[in-house]
């Protein structure tokens, strides 16, 4: 996408965007989104807006970034990707990916739903940069979702949540009546096969019941679990390591040259692929206990 397209992209998301210390909505001046409040943000040249100062939790850096973005074109998430595209409703007008990464399954929903346009919404400025070019009806920006969602409330039909932190209440509050959240979560088995050659993370047990913590007020209402078997390159078992959270703290040449000496691998790719709604206008969100 050229410049003038992605500004163009953002200057549409400014129908839901809205101002992360206020929640009032933007205008855009030049190369600054500004709120009524007087609250200020910069435009990146790269076409994203910059709503994350102050940020409390590190983002992925550019290296990460690049490695998700070379894993995933490799297809080995392309189930995952079906499947989210799939949960989300026809006829939704706006979706937020929130946690964004470089956009790539809020694209894959996008090519899904032609009648929808998106907003990617991640902490790192190497993910936003790299989402802000993602799809012709997108836009991006960056935030600290631990703190609070910069949209306006009652703003997105739709919201994905993979891999990322939930907030069911503000999830709630960003919804439209009736809206949809799509939460992709790991399996016990999740990439497993790279836990004792590189030390990565494993899956809490408790993670579903969890979810359903984090997600209240919001309502269950569909789920599906996408489980397959992938064979990996070297190049891609690295990328698989680096992309993560151990792609902070592990030296990357090492990862590469354990990965080189290893092979092909053979991985778990398992995930549990959900549906949240809130309430229609006058339906409680959630069954009473």
């Amino acid at each position: 996408m050229t410049a003038p397209e992605r500004l163009a992209a953002l200057d549409a998301a400014l129908a839901v965007l809205a101002c992360p210390v206020c929640l009032a909505s933007f205008t855009r001046e030049g190369t600054a989104l500004a709120c009524a409040s007087g609250h200020a943000f910069d435009v990146a040249r790269q076409g994203y807006a910059a709503l994350a100062t102050g940020a409390t939790v590190p983002g992925d850096t550019a290296p990460m970034v690049r490695d998700r973005v070379a894993f995933l074109a490799g297809g080995h998430y392309a189930a995952v990707s079906t499947a989210v595209a799939e949960a989300v409703p026809a006829g939704v007008r706006w979706v937020a990916d929130l946690a964004s990464g470089p956009g790539t399954y809020l694209a894959a929903v996008l090519d899904a739903r032609p009648e929808a346009r998106g907003i990617a919404i991640d902490v790192s400025s190497a993910a936003a940069r790299a989402a802000a070019g993602v799809h012709p009806r997108a836009a991006a920006a960056t935030a600290d979702l631990r703190r609070r969602v910069p949209l306006a409330g009652g703003g997105v039909d739709a919201a994905l949540v993979v891999f990322g932190p939930r907030d069911g209440a503000e999830l709630d509050r960003v919804l439209a009546p009736g809206g949809a959240v799509v939460v992709v979560v790991p399996e016990p088995e999740h990439l497993e096969q790279l836990r004792a050659p590189f030390g990565t993370l494993g899956v809490a047990p408790d993670k579903e019941r969890r979810l359903a913590e984090r997600m209240a007020p919001l309502r269950l209402e569909d789920q599906r679990v996408v489980r397959e078997t992938r064979l990996l390159p070297p190049e891609d078992v690295a990328r698989a390591v680096l992309m993560g959270p151990s792609g902070h703290h592990l030296d990357a040449e090492r990862v590469r040259a354990e990965a080189a000496g290893l092979g092909p691998l053979e991985v778990t790719v398992a995930v549990r692929v959900s549906r949240f709604r809130r309430a229609a206008v006058g339906a409680p969100s959630a069954a009473p206990a």
